[in-house]
């Protein structure tokens, strides 16, 4: 299974904060980013090792597009979130991965209850923390 990883997983796995099997998925290409996620992970280095980290996470993970029309996928989804009151804590990048995760048909990883919340309007969400045990590696 390959997966797309939020910014939450990224620097997890960037810091080594997780669990053996997900660093394997991880080195064997199983663990995609995408640009909103490069460019949130990207502010937390230092801006002399900009350049640096940016080649480096390029180079580590596979690379996905946000679709085209992204925003066509997201209204109706910040709309069911504000319905419930739900809405307040999604970020517009948290948006645009979603719908990259739901256009190439991906599971979303993360550590971060908005994706969660995302999943109850959107069932088809599929997503998974990282604090978690990929299924690969369960019992």
């Amino acid at each position: 299974m390959i997966y797309l990883g939020d910014t939450s997983a990224l620097v997890r796995l960037h810091r080594g904060q997780v669990a053996d099997p997900w660093q394997d998925l991880a080195e064997r290409g199983m663990i995609a980013i995408c640009e909103p996620v490069l460019v949130e992970t990207l502010t937390i280095g230092e801006a002399r090792r900009y350049d640096e980290f940016e080649t480096k996470f390029r180079s580590l993970y596979p690379w996905l597009h946000v679709p085209d029309g992204a925003w066509d996928v997201i209204r109706p989804i910040r709309q069911q979130l504000a319905r419930r009151s739900a809405h307040q804590g999604v970020s517009v990048a948290d948006y645009l991965v979603v719908a990259t995760a739901l256009h190439h048909d991906l599971t979303l990883l993360h550590e971060d209850a908005d994706f969660e919340t995302v999943a109850q309007v959107v069932p088809e969400l599929r997503q998974q923390r990282i604090s978690v045990l990929p299924e690969s590696a369960q019992g």
